[in-house]
């Protein structure tokens, strides 16, 4: 005989016990990580600031007018960056800019035309006379001697198609360097042409190489043997004082 009493009894008194209920699967996940409002530690505030102020005051001290000349590595000199001061009594031309100021521009020229970034000699040759149906020559050419202008505008802006040196053709195409070498070095490569196997032509400034480059500086294409032949084979670059050609010193008898 059954006690359906007892039974009810115990269901109710098992709804009633809290161990015997089991959690929601809600109450089991953890909880949804939320965005802290909480600041940066003080030193990262602190390191990130000096980083900051350091790097602007060597950019600020050592940034020398962001100048090709400064910044070029085989035409740069510590005092572009940190320009000598005159002391009374002192004796011009020493300390580290002597070596500088007493190399000639024939001597300058020389090692720009061997070296990088110009190598000259590579297309021209160590003989200066070029690559026959190639390169044009350069020992008594017609465009090296006489005149400066016709040489510093080939230097400048380049030269594209054909053109007749020394009686022989050629059809080729040479780099502006306008934006590679500087008014410095540009100067100092057409004065050792000029002066180098043979040619007798005079010296060409850095001031003239300037100068050029604002009186070419809408010019946006090589020039064209036509563009040449249209200039004075006598017509001197502007600016400066025009070259004279060096006087050869006779031998002692």
């Amino acid at each position: 005989m059954s006690h359906p009493k007892n039974s009810n009894t115990e269901a109710m008194s098992t709804q009633n016990d809290p161990s015997s209920k089991q959690p929601s699967p809600a109450s089991r996940e953890e909880p949804e990580p939320s965005c802290g409002n909480g600041s940066l530690p003080l030193w990262l505030i602190g390191m990130t600031g000096f980083a900051l102020f350091s790097a602007g005051l060597y950019l600020g001290i050592f940034n020398g007018g962001f100048r090709g000349d400064i910044f070029n590595e085989r035409d740069s000199s510590p005092a572009l960056l940190f320009p000598e001061k005159s002391v009374p009594g002192a004796l011009a031309g020493t300390g580290a800019a002597t070596a500088t100021s007493t190399e000639s521009p024939v001597e300058r020229g020389k090692k720009f035309y061997n070296n990088p970034p110009a190598s000259c000699v590579t297309c021209h040759q160590p003989t200066g006379n070029g690559l026959a149906g190639s390169f044009p020559p350069l020992a008594g050419s017609e465009f090296v001697q006489g005149g400066s202008k016709r040489l510093g505008m080939i230097l400048l802006k380049g030269l594209q198609g054909p053109i007749k040196v020394k009686g022989a053709s050629f059809n080729g195409a040479m780099p502006a360097w306008e934006k590679v070498l500087s008014d410095k070095q540009i100067a100092s490569i057409l004065t050792y042409v000029r002066q180098e196997w043979g040619n007798k032509a005079g010296e060409i400034t850095p001031d003239q190489i300037g100068a050029a480059r604002k009186e070419f500086a809408g010019r946006t294409e090589p020039w064209a043997e036509a563009d040449l032949l249209a200039v004075p084979a006598d017509a001197e670059l502007p600016g400066g004082t025009p070259a004279v050609a060096p006087v050869a010193q006779e031998p002692k008898k």
